[in-house]
Formats: structure tokens, C-alpha cells, sequence
């Protein structure tokens, strides 16, 4: 009896685990170099789906992928406040402040003036 209630516990958790749908969590940030736009992705089921939501959100033109986030990562870009300015930047960390402090910071080594993040997300 000992024996049987370690085991039907672990049968159920395997079972459990079985049924629950795996979800990955995969993330892409897309950049344009000519327009300066951008597109973000997170939560997609498959690194090719978030691929192309970050390159579609873009705007498909010229954007190519400048970085791809796993599991439980998050990514974030910053923009220039500056009117004229074109200067960006990416991050990416284990949390959203961390991923949104680090596309703040790469964002005010390209430029003089002040960096405002622009957007942000989280894989689960």
C-alpha cells in the first residue's frame, strides 16, 4: 500500500504533464535599416511563426531579423526622442525590466540625446 500511493501520484502528474499542451515561447525582433521601423514578436508557438510576426510587423520590406528570444526571455527596443534622429536600440533579458534597460541603454550609445522605449514583451 505504501508503494501504491508514490506511484499513482507520479502516474497522475505524468498524465497531467501529457495532456497539458507544451508551449514553447518564441520571440523575434525585426529591424529595417532604410525606414527605421521595427517589429517585435512573442508567444509564438515556433521560432519561424515569430519570425515572420516580427518581419510582418515590420513591414516586410527590407527588415531582417536582429535577434530571436526563447522561453521565458523578453525583448524590448528604444528610440531617439529627438525628432530627426535615427538612432535605436535592442535588448533582451530573463524580465521585462531588464530587457527594456538594456534596449534603453545600447539605444543612448548611438546618440547624444534622449532614448524613450518604444515597445516590449515576454515569452511565457
Amino acid at each position: 500500500m505504501r508503494l501504491g500511493l508514490p506511484l499513482a501520484a507520479a502516474f497522475s502528474a505524468l498524465f497531467i504533464a501529457a495532456a497539458t499542451p507544451a508551449w514553447a515561447g518564441y520571440g523575434a525582433l525585426a529591424h529595417d535599416n532604410a525606414t527605421g521601423k521595427f517589429g517585435l514578436s512573442w508567444d509564438k508557438q515556433t521560432q519561424k511563426e515569430a519570425d515572420a510576426a516580427a518581419v510582418k510587423d515590420c513591414g516586410e520590406g527590407a527588415c531582417t531579423i536582429v535577434f530571436r528570444t526563447r522561453s521565458h526571455q523578453c525583448g524590448a527596443i528604444a528610440k531617439a526622442t529627438a525628432e530627426k534622429s535615427t538612432a535605436w536600440g535592442a535588448g533582451r533579458g530573463n524580465s521585462k525590466s531588464a530587457a527594456e534597460l538594456a534596449a534603453v541603454t545600447n539605444c543612448q550609445k548611438h546618440t547624444k540625446g534622449q532614448c524613450k522605449l518604444s515597445t516590449a514583451g515576454c515569452n511565457r
